[in-house]
């Protein structure tokens, strides 16, 4: 607001300056006009530099905590979810599409209704300084605006497409970088490549169709402060003829119009960082609005100490129409050990997972001790079984926390 307030005083001072000028004014009258006007833009650029350091807080704070809340969800989904969606797609929608509305919190909503604030205070000026030159400044306004909200209404769909693009991308790229020890050993480096060129093929008209979107904004935006310009010389020109307004007045509306075509094109670029936010929000939403099947039991508690495991009549598939378990049946008595042997893909780690719900069979029943899990609370479950896995996750920190799970206790 007080950068605002600012920048509408300014030209009143120079139209000061002129006028005192050219009526052969005092000299020092001339030098403090000029020396406001200086003092002016300093304190502006310091306005402006302690909004941007405001707001930069404000946007990581928020964002941040939106990742957050979207790690935690993400990690709350089941395993079916995981299998679909790669950690390479997850990254770049929970980093990529936050990203956007980093830049839309720390500028977009500051520059965009703060340039709002700023062209209607332009307006009433000018109405003030003369009804005609603030009716028809008002109506170039008004037309330039809704010309500019129409054309990011069209452009919205491109950016949400290019958004999902970016994350097929970005998918494709951390899993093959995650498995490149088996791509080189089975010498599929060529057709990995393949693969890459053929995304970054699909991805260039989806890119290319979502900036055309934006550049046509950008032109339509050019058109306008030609047209703008145009229309303040001719009245100008027209008033200071008729001798209804001074030379300073004439100069005072062309720098308004000028003003005016500044917020004009932050506008422009702040409904570019819209569309882009945009399409996050609609991602963020679509991955919030993701829901886990498994979902806690009753609560039932199992018996301390060793239990017996029972499968009854377990059918299981990752797809329901291709089972890998069909009415698997068996009983392991408590303290006893089973060790289960059969080719890859026979259903070996379906078994553990299955024992960990991490997923659900499709038909039949699970128990522990006697207690069928799916009546037990997740959590019990996993406090209640040990497991260790085939590949071994070393996290980036200590070998205590690598241990104990980050666990302190």
């Amino acid at each position: 607001l007080i950068s605002i307030g600012l920048q509408l005083l300014n030209p009143q001072i120079l139209r000061y300056f002129i006028d005192t000028a050219l009526s052969g004014g005092k000299t020092t009258s001339l030098l403090f006009a000029g020396a406001i006007f200086v003092g002016i833009a300093l304190a502006n650029q310091v306005v402006s530099v302690f909004a941007t350091y405001v707001s930069e807080n404000v946007a990581w704070t928020a964002t941040n905590q939106l990742r957050t809340d979207l790690v935690a969800h993400c990690l709350s989904l089941d395993m079916a979810f995981h299998k679909v969606h790669t950690s390479g797609e997850l990254i770049e929608r929970i980093d990529g599409d936050v990203n956007t509305l980093t830049m839309f919190f720390s500028q977009s909503v500051i520059y965009l209704f703060g340039n709002i604030l700023l062209i209607i205070g332009i307006i009433v000026i000018l109405f003030y300084e003369d009804w005609r030159i603030g009716l028809a400044m008002g109506l170039f306004a008004l037309v330039a605006l809704l010309l500019l909200t129409r054309i990011r209404l069209f452009s919205a769909r491109f950016w949400i497409t290019n958004r999902e693009k970016d994350a097929e991308f970005f998918s494709f790229l951390g899993e093959h970088l995650a498995g490149t020890a088996d791509v080189r050993a089975n010498g599929a480096t060529n057709y990995v490549m393949q693969r890459f060129h053929k995304l970054l093929r699909n991805w260039l008209p989806v890119r290319r169709r979502a900036d055309m979107a934006g550049y046509s904004m950008w032109m339509t935006t050019l058109l306008l402060f030609a047209c703008g310009n145009a229309l303040a010389l001719a009245l100008g020109a027209y008033l200071w003829s008729t001798k209804a307004i001074s030379i300073g007045t004439v100069y005072l509306v062309f720098y308004y119009t000028n003003l005016l075509n500044d917020p004009m094109e932050q506008i422009r670029a702040q409904l570019l960082q819209l569309q882009q936010a945009g399409a996050g929000i609609v991602r963020i939403r679509q991955l919030i609005q993701e829901q886990p099947y498994i979902h806690d039991g009753s609560g039932v508690s199992f018996i301390p100490g060793e239990a017996a495991i029972e499968f009854q009549d377990v059918t299981f598939g990752y797809n329901a129409e291709e089972p890998v378990l069909h009415a698997l049946n068996f009983h392991l008595a408590a303290g006893n050990v089973l060790g289960v042997v059969g080719r890859t893909g026979s259903g070996k780690t379906t078994l553990a997972r299955l024992l960990l719900r991490l997923y659900d069979p499709q038909q039949g029943r699970i128990s522990i001790g006697g207690v069928p899990i799916q009546d037990a609370r997740i959590r019990d479950i996993r406090h209640y079984i040990g497991m260790v896995t085939q590949d071994v996750q070393l996290f980036r920190a200590t070998v205590r926390d690598n241990l104990t799970f980050f666990n302190r206790s």
